[in-house]
C-alpha cells in the first residue's frame, strides 16, 4: 500500500464509495487517466505492487485488446454513470493475462477524477461466445445468458435495466442494401455497448431488434440519440430513423435471488413467443414490465403455496388388466380452493420458472406422510409420485430427493415414481443416472406420457426404467383410430424386449379395457376404474372402497 500527505485529507466518503465494489484493489485516476492513489491486494491480483501503479496510466497494465471495454467504461464514469463488472485482462509483470472485474464512478469532488475497484470475477459471467458474425453482437442465447448471470449478481438496491430496441427495416423502407444494413447495425451495437453493463451486454435479438442491459442512469434519450448518431455516421443522406424503445426494470427484490434470473427468462421466453405468434410489438413492448411483475407476483404465489401446504392430494386408482387388481395409486396435486380445476398451468409455470422441485419434493413429503398414516400403511397399496425431468436436473434437488429417500427404507416397494416431462430434458445421461439411484433403493420408476412432447422413443433408450405410460391421446380414440392401435402395438412391443411393462391412461369404457388386454398392455388408469378421489373415512377398511373397488382377501380389486 502506498500514500501521500493527502491521502489523510480524502473525505471518507471516498472510501465509503469504493466498498460497494467489495474490491481486492482500490484506485484513484485523475481526469488523464494515471493512477494518483493505489491501495489493496494488487500483488496477489494482478502480480504488482499497489506502490507501483503509482503515476502510471491504467490502461498501460491493460491487454490491448481490452483496451476499447476499459476506455468506454471510463467515458461511462466521467458522465457521472456507475459502471459495475466491467470484465478486462490485467497483464501480470510475466505478460500472462488474468481476468478482473472493474467497476468505479466519478469523484464526488467533480475534479474529473475516477473512483476504481478492482477485484478477481468470481461468479460472474464469462465472454460469451456466440455471436451474430456480420455485428459481431451477442446473439438472442448469449444475450439471454448474461442477463441471467448479471441478474444474479445484481445489487436489489440498484437493479439493472432491460431496453428493447426495435429499428424500422432499413432495406424495405429506405431503401439501404444488405451489406449497408449490416454496417449500420454494427456501428450501433458499439454505441449501446458504450452505455451497456461491462461494455459488452447488447445483444442481436433479430435483425431488426436489440436488447441493451444497462444502469438506471442510462436514460431512453441517450439510447435514441445512440440511433441518430449510428445513422448519421452509416446513413448521413437517410431520413431520420425512427426507433422504438422498451424499458424494463429488472426489479425483482420480492423473490430470492436464485429465482430472479428465472423470473426474467421465463418473462423473455413468453415474450419471444408471443412476438413470433404476431400481433402489434409495439404494444407487447410496453407489456414487459407488467409481465416481469405478473411472474413475480405468481412465483411468490407458488413459494407460498408450498410453504403453507395449500395443498391437498388426491389418489387415482391404476389397475392391473390381467388380474383386475389396484397395483397403486397415482397421487394428483389438487390446490385448495380449485379441487376441481386442473393443476396442469399451475406445474407447467413451476416447471417453466425453475420452480418445479420445490413442488415436487413438498408433493413427496405429503405422500410419504399419507402412505404411514392409518389408513395406508399396508403392503397391498403402493402409491405413485410424480417427478419432473427438471426437478431430476437439479442438483440441489436431486440432493433433498435422495436425503429424503434415505429414510425411506419402510416404503420400498410401495412408493413408486413417475417422471413427468412438459419441458425437454437436455442431460438425459445425467438424469438417468439419478433414476438408477431412485431404483437402487427399491422404488419403481416410470415414464409417463410416453409417445406425447419431448418423451418420446430416445428417452426409453436414454433412460432405463420399469415402466412406461403411454399417452393418453392414443388410447382414448383407439377404438376409432387403426393407427393409433398401431402405434401402441409398437410401444408394447418395443418394451417387452426391454423388459419395460406398459400402462395406458385415459381408459373411459370395458371397450377400450378390453381392446388393451388384446394389445397386451399390462395396465390401465382412467374413469373407467376410477376417479381421482380421497379416502373416503378413516378406516382402511372402508377408506379405499368406492363404487368401482373393493377389498378381496387383502387385496384391493376393480370391480369390472
Amino acid at each position: 500500500m502506498t500514500a501521500d500527505k493527502d491521502d489523510l485529507g480524502r473525505s471518507s466518503d471516498v472510501y465509503v464509495a469504493f466498498a460497494f465494489a467489495a474490491a481486492d484493489v482500490l484506485l484513484e485516476l485523475d481526469a488523464e487517466g494515471n493512477t494518483v492513489f493505489a491501495v489493496g491486494a494488487a500483488m496477489a491480483l494482478i502480480g504488482r505492487g499497489a506502490r507501483g501503479l503509482i503515476n502510471q496510466p491504467l490502461k498501460k497494465i491493460v491487454h490491448p485488446a481490452d483496451h476499447p471495454q476499459l476506455q468506454g467504461a471510463l467515458t461511462q464514469m466521467g458522465r457521472g454513470e456507475r459502471v459495475r463488472n466491467v470484465m478486462v485482462r490485467a497483464l501480470r509483470p510475466d505478460g500472462k493475462p488474468v481476468n478482473l472485474a472493474l467497476s468505479g464512478y466519478r469523484h464526488p469532488s467533480g475534479s474529473g477524477r475516477l473512483l476504481l475497484a478492482l477485484s478477481h470475477p468470481g461468479g460472474l459471467p464469462p465472454a460469451p461466445e456466440h455471436r451474430v458474425s456480420e455485428t459481431g453482437l451477442l446473439d438472442k442465447d448469449s444475450f439471454q445468458a448474461m442477463a441471467t448471470q448479471l441478474l444474479e449478481s445484481a445489487s436489489p438496491d440498484d437493479p439493472y435495466q432491460l431496453t428493447l430496441v426495435e429499428l424500422p427495416d432499413l432495406q424495405h423502407e429506405h431503401g439501404v442494401g444488405e451489406d449497408v444494413s449490416a454496417i449500420f447495425a454494427s456501428e450501433l451495437g458499439n454505441r449501446l455497448k458504450s452505455l451497456s453493463v461491462g461494455g459488452d451486454a447488447v445483444g442481436q435479438l433479430d435483425d431488426h431488434k436489440f436488447g441493451v442491459l444497462h444502469s438506471a442512469s442510462v436514460t431512453a434519450e441517450s439510447i435514441n440519440r445512440s440511433v441518430t448518431q449510428a445513422a448519421k455516421t452509416v446513413l448521413p443522406d437517410a431520413p431520420p430513423i425512427e426507433a422504438k424503445l422498451a424499458t424494463l426494470v429488472l426489479d425483482v427484490a420480492d423473490i430470492p435471488p436464485e429465482e430472479a434470473a428465472r423470473a426474467l427468462t421465463y418473462t423473455l421466453n413468453r415474450f419471444a413467443m408471443d412476438s413470433e405468434k404476431g400481433g402489434d410489438l409495439a404494444t407487447m413492448m410496453r407489456d414487459l414490465q407488467p409481465r416481469l411483475s405478473a411472474t413475480v407476483k405468481q412465483m411468490n404465489e407458488v413459494r407460498q403455496t408450498v410453504v403453507n401446504g395449500d395443498f391437498d392430494l388426491m389418489y387415482q386408482p391404476i389397475v392391473d388388466l390381467w388380474t383386475n387388481v389396484v397395483h397403486h395409486f397415482e397421487c394428483l396435486v389438487r390446490f385448495k380452493g380449485n379441487d376441481n380445476q386442473s393443476p396442469y398451468e399451475t406445474v407447467a409455470f413451476a416447471e417453466d420458472t425453475g420452480m418445479a422441485g420445490m413442488l415436487d419434493m413438498a408433493l413427496l413429503e405429503r405422500a410419504i406422510k399419507a402412505m404411514r398414516s392409518p389408513i395406508a400403511n399396508t403392503e397391498s397399496l403402493r402409491f405413485a409420485v410424480n417427478l419432473s425431468g427438471n426437478t431430476l436436473s437439479d442438483p440441489h434437488v436431486v440432493k433433498k430427493l435422495r436425503e429424503i429417500l434415505t429414510g425411506c427404507g419402510d416404503l420400498r416397494k410401495r412408493l413408486v415414481f413417475e417422471m413427468t416431462e412438459s419441458a425437454q430434458v437436455h442431460d438425459l445421461a445425467a438424469v438417468n443416472e439419478v433414476i438408477q439411484g431412485i431404483r437402487k433403493l427399491g422404488h419403481e420408476v416410470c415414464l409417463d406420457d410416453f409417445g406425447a412432447g419431448h418423451a418420446a422413443f430416445h428417452y426409453l433408450r436414454a433412460l432405463k426404467v420399469d415402466n412406461v405410460k403411454i399417452d393418453g391421446s392414443y388410447v382414448k380414440d383407439a377404438m376409432k383410430n387403426n393407427e393409433n392401435v398401431s402405434f401402441i402395438k409398437a410401444i408394447v412391443q418395443l418394451c417387452t424386449e426391454l423388459g419395460v411393462t406398459t400402462t395406458a391412461e385415459y381408459v373411459e369404457d370395458s371397450e377400450t379395457a378390453n381392446l388393451l388386454k388384446l394389445l397386451k398392455v399390462r395396465f390401465g388408469q382412467g374413469w373407467y376404474f376410477g376417479k381421482p378421489q380421497r379416502p373416503s373415512s378413516d378406516d382402511i377398511r372402508t377408506a379405499w372402497k368406492t363404487p368401482t373397488l373393493e377389498w378381496r382377501k387383502g387385496l384391493l380389486y376393480f370391480k369390472g
